[in-house]
Formats: structure tokens, C-alpha cells, sequence
């Protein structure tokens, strides 16, 4: 059976989305994607080499979305507000967010990958905004809304309520609308 990187990238992402880094396991995915353990491992050197690919692979996802490369600074915002919160709103919770949580200094590659994709995400938002206000604003602004964003999830993981996320993005959108 042909698997392709991708695949095993999107099954991994979906493994570390239910169980987490620590809960899942490489024979986890190799069951998932249909590989015997060690072929997975010659694609993979270890579960911790997964973690970057999951987390860029997610991170394209979220920035290719219509809309995000407008050059209309508000539209561009939005879309980026709207396009993280069905991300999370669609799987209940952040594949990063719940990496965060499951990653240490025994792994420095995974806590790395972590660290650069919501500096990423923030660095992405902040740069839409500094099209319309001074820097150092539109940083704060971009902390606070992914700060929202992240935390509505925990609505949608407990309650499978998503009132918390279009409260979120109501709030993130809010100034945007009146700038």
C-alpha cells in the first residue's frame, strides 16, 4: 500500500488532535495510515520529527484560505479571525494548543515548532494590522484575538458549545469594523 507523506502528515495531525503528543504513538499511525511500524519510521525518524511537519501543514492551511491575501487591510484581518476559528471550531481544538501541553525539554524539536507557530500565527495577524496602526498596537491586538480564539476552544472541547467562538471572533472583528 502507497501512503503518501501528506497523508501520514494529516493522520498524525488527527492522532495528536484526540490523544495529544504524550497519548499518541507511532504504532498508533502506523495502524491509522495502514504502514507497518517500521516503514513509518523510514519516513519518520522518530514521533517528535512529526510535530513540525503537522504544525506547517496546519499553518498553510489556515493562511491560504480567500480572503488573507487581500490588500484591503480589514478584509485580510477577517479572513484570518474567520479562517482560525473554523479551524478549531471544525476539530474542538488547536493541534498546537494541545501540543503546547504535551511537550517539554526532553523535546526540543517538537517544543520549537510549537513556539514558532503561534509566533507565526501572531506575527501573520500582527503584520495585517500594522497596515492600519502603529506596530506595537496591532501586536496587543493580535495577541489578545488569538489569545480568544485558543481559549474559545475549550468551550467547544468541554460543552461542545461554539457560543464561546463567535463571541471570540465578534470581539476580534469588533474594532476592526469601527477602524
Amino acid at each position: 500500500m502507497k501512503v503518501s507523506k501528506d497523508e501520514i502528515i494529516l493522520a498524525a495531525r488527527e492522532l495528536f488532535r484526540e490523544k495529544g503528543y504524550a497519548g499518541a504513538s507511532m504504532q498508533d499511525l502506523a495502524d491509522r495510515v495502514g504502514l507497518r511500524k517500521a516503514s513509518l519510521y523510514m519516513r519518520f525518524p522518530n514521533k517528535e520529527a512529526l510535530v513540525p511537519e503537522v504544525l506547517e501543514m496546519t499553518l498553510n492551511t489556515t493562511f491560504s484560505q480567500p480572503g488573507i491575501s487581500s490588500p484591503d487591510w480589514k478584509t485580510a484581518y477577517e479572513a484570518v479571525i474567520r479562517s482560525i476559528a473554523a479551524a478549531l471550531t471544525d476539530r474542538h481544538r488547536c493541534v498546537g494548543f494541545h501540543l503546547a501541553y504535551g511537550i517539554g525539554d526532553d523535546t526540543p524539536l517538537a517544543k520549537q515548532a510549537v513556539r514558532d507557530f503561534f509566533r507565526s500565527h501572531l506575527d501573520r495577524m500582527t503584520d495585517i494590522l500594522a497596515r492600519a496602526m502603529p506596530r506595537e498596537t496591532a501586536t496587543i491586538i493580535a495577541a489578545d484575538d488569538l489569545a480568544r480564539l485558543e481559549g474559545a476552544t475549550l468551550h467547544l472541547a468541554l460543552f461542545d458549545d461554539p457560543t464561546s467562538m463567535k463571541r471570540a471572533v465578534d470581539l476580534a472583528l469588533g474594532p476592526v469594523r469601527s477602524h
